[in-house]
Formats: structure tokens, sequence, C-alpha cells
């Protein structure tokens, strides 16, 4: 008898010890596993696509065209489920309509509550020269320009095209507007930290962002309130800064 409770002890002991591991097994798969997370972001005006061909309405109903309309997102940094900081050091986004897809880095596995980053540069980043970087660098000497040589600073929003000035609002979109925004005090902080989801293991992860151009003019007359080169109308590039994290959205 003894010896059969001795069997016994041990067979029950080695099922519980493969069920533990299994169940560990189950928990954690792939320990320190990561996924790449990339960012599919779509420039809209509205609810239509923006592009450099299409006449749009603002608000309003006045008619503009767009013939340029580029923008830095940076310092982009990942909320983990628990609250804590999960920064993607060195990733800067030059965003325009025509690409949409924008690869950040390997993450971990997990769930996340949402994501921060800044509508344009740190100054520590802004202030560096743009001829260091490699040609195909978000940072690198752009064509057209993204940079202000003269005051050794990038153009953060840099949006220009044709709208209509005439009283009514009921012309054609044929005088020339121009929104330069720039300057370290101009940056401004986008809050996504409420927009959660989770990596997987063994699947790449794609977020989808939205920017209303739209939003990025709201209360903005294009009658009235057509150039600003930030210093020469600063009123109207903080006008813009400020309208700029409610302009983006994560589906």
């Amino acid at each position: 008898m003894n010896n059969k409770q001795n069997y016994f002890g041990i067979l029950i002991l080695v099922i519980a010890m493969i069920a533990f591991a299994g169940c560990e097994k189950d928990a954690d798969p792939v320990p320190n596993a990561t996924q790449k997370l990339s960012i599919h972001l779509h420039t809209n005006v509205g609810n239509t696509e923006a592009d450099y061909v299409t006449t749009f309405s603002d608000g309003s109903g006045r008619k503009f065209t767009l013939s340029d309309c580029r923008y830095y997102l940076s310092n982009l940094v990942l909320i983990k489920s628990d609250g804590s900081e999960l920064p993607l050091t060195d990733i800067v986004l030059l965003v325009n309509p025509a690409d949409q897809d924008y690869e950040l880095t390997d993450v971990p596995v997990g769930d996340y509550k949402g994501i921060k980053m800044l509508f344009g540069l740190d100054s520590v980043t802004n202030h560096t020269d743009p001829a260091i970087y490699p040609a195909g660098d978000p940072l690198a000497i752009q064509t057209p320009g993204i940079h202000w040589d003269w005051n050794s600073g990038y153009i953060f929003l840099k949006m220009e095209g044709l709208c209509d000035t005439t009283i009514a609002g009921n012309g054609v979109a044929d005088y020339p507007f121009f929104y330069h925004v720039g300057m370290d005090a101009l940056k401004r902080t986008i809050d996504l930290s409420n927009q959660p989801f989770s990596v997987v293991s063994g699947t790449d992860k794609e977020l989808f962002v939205e920017v209303d151009v739209l939003e990025v003019l709201a209360n903005v007359d294009l009658r009235t309130e057509n150039e600003t080169h930030t210093f020469n109308n600063m009123p109207l590039a903080t006008k813009i800064a400020d309208n700029f994290p409610a302009s983006i959205v994560m589906e």
C-alpha cells in the first residue's frame, strides 16, 4: 500500500507540475516579445482626403486649394496599461497628404492605454542643422524647404494654397495664402492617451490616425487671416498651433 501511495503521490505531483508549466507558457508564450509598430495617417479636409488638386470649402463655405501641407510630429510616447510611459526615441514624422504609412519601431507586446506626441519639435531638435542629416531623413534639407535658415529653426506646419477673399465668400480660390508655423513656444502636446490598443505577439500593429485640416483652420478667416511667417503674425500662428491638437484623432 505504501508503494502504491507513493506512486500515486508522485503521479499527482508530476501532473500538477505539467499543468503549471502549461499555464505559464500560455500566459507568456514569448517572453520579452516585440512587434513592429506603425502609423497609418490620413490628412483630410473634413471627410475628403487632402490633395493638391481639389477645391475645398472651409467651415464657412469659403473655397480654398492646397499646394503644400506638411507638418512635423515627434516625441512619440506610448502609455502602458499600468500608466507608465515608453518613449519612442529618435522618431520624427514629416507628414504630407501623399504619404500615409509611417513605420515607427519594435515595441513590447502588451496592452496600451494610448499614445502622446508633439506637434512640432522639441527645442534641441528644432535648432539642429538640417545639413547634418542624410537625404531622406525627415529632418534633412527638404524641397520645398521647411526650415528657416535665418532663424535656425524648423517650420512645424507649412500650409500654402489659394483662397477666395471675396466679402460674400462666393468667389473662386485665386488669392495666395500661407501659414508657416514654427518656434519653440508653438510646439503642442497631442494627448491620445485614452485610445487603448493592444500589441499581439506574431502580428505587427498599425495605428490609424486622422488629421483634419478644417480643425487646424478652425476660427481662421481665410479672407483676412491669410498669411503668417509666425514672427510677423504671432496671434495667427498661435491660433493655428493651438488648434492642431484637436485636429488629430485615432480610430
